[in-house]
């Protein structure tokens, strides 16, 4: 039995029974029919609501002004089945299935669902193995990149700004304007605070760990305000 590569996840299992079923799917139980081995099923039930807990965590500390339907909207986008599957093909996890011959005929290894199950349940193993701090190392460290990206507003799934001056280009009132008015903080973990001005009268303010994403906050509490 080949480790997970510890180059992607950092992590070698303790508990080497814990990575066997965490990369076993169900029809290689069917044909093998070896004793006492189970499924990646409850590690992937367990995996998917650690990753959840985690992302959630990670999305609340890196984006303290975003509102909690936008924080939902993009925990989701991180853990929808083409991204976990994504992240299961970068990590080479498909070779290291334990697959029966029919699934792997019908491009099992291949199959999305199967590669985001498998990648779900390895999360739940390391937790498992190693508890929550070792787990929350291996998501923060495949994690960081996507929420840096996702601040930088390179994969915002929600445009706020032009949302904003779609209503008011609407309701025929001036194209706002977006002030920076605060920065803390070193310039690799700096917090930028921004006001959004309508004809002279502060309509929100956000924040954010880049100025797209304090302006985006912004735009969110002035659209909020708008339309109470």
């Amino acid at each position: 039995m080949s480790l997970f590569p510890e180059s992607i996840l950092n992590h070698r299992f303790v508990n080497q029974t814990l990575l066997q079923q965490a990369l076993t799917h169900p029809s290689y139980l069917n044909e093998a029919r070896q004793e006492g081995a189970t499924d990646y099923q409850r590690l992937e039930f367990l995996g998917d609501a650690v990753l959840g807990l985690l992302l959630a965590d990670l999305l609340y500390q890196q984006f303290p002004g975003l509102p909690e339907g936008d924080l939902s909207r993009l925990r989701s986008s991180l853990v929808d089945q083409p991204r976990l599957a994504g992240l299961a093909v970068d990590a080479g996890i498909a070779s290291l299935i334990l697959m029966g011959k029919g699934a792997e005929r019908e491009g099992g290894r291949t199959n999305p669902s199967i590669l985001a199950d498998v990648f779900e349940a390895l999360i739940g193993a390391i937790y498992c193995d190693a508890g929550f701090v070792a787990v929350q190392k291996v998501i923060k460290q495949i994690y960081t990149p996507l929420v840096a990206a996702i601040g930088s507003g390179a994969s915002a799934q929600h445009d706020a700004k032009s949302e904003l001056q779609e209503l008011l280009a609407a309701r025929k009132q001036p194209t706002p304007v977006y002030n920076l008015v605060d920065q803390q903080g070193p310039d690799h973990d700096r917090l930028f605070s921004v006001a959004v001005v309508v004809d002279g009268t502060v309509l929100g303010q956000g924040q954010g760990r880049s100025k797209k994403a304090a302006q985006q906050s912004a735009a969110e509490a002035a659209l909020a305000r708008l339309r109470s």
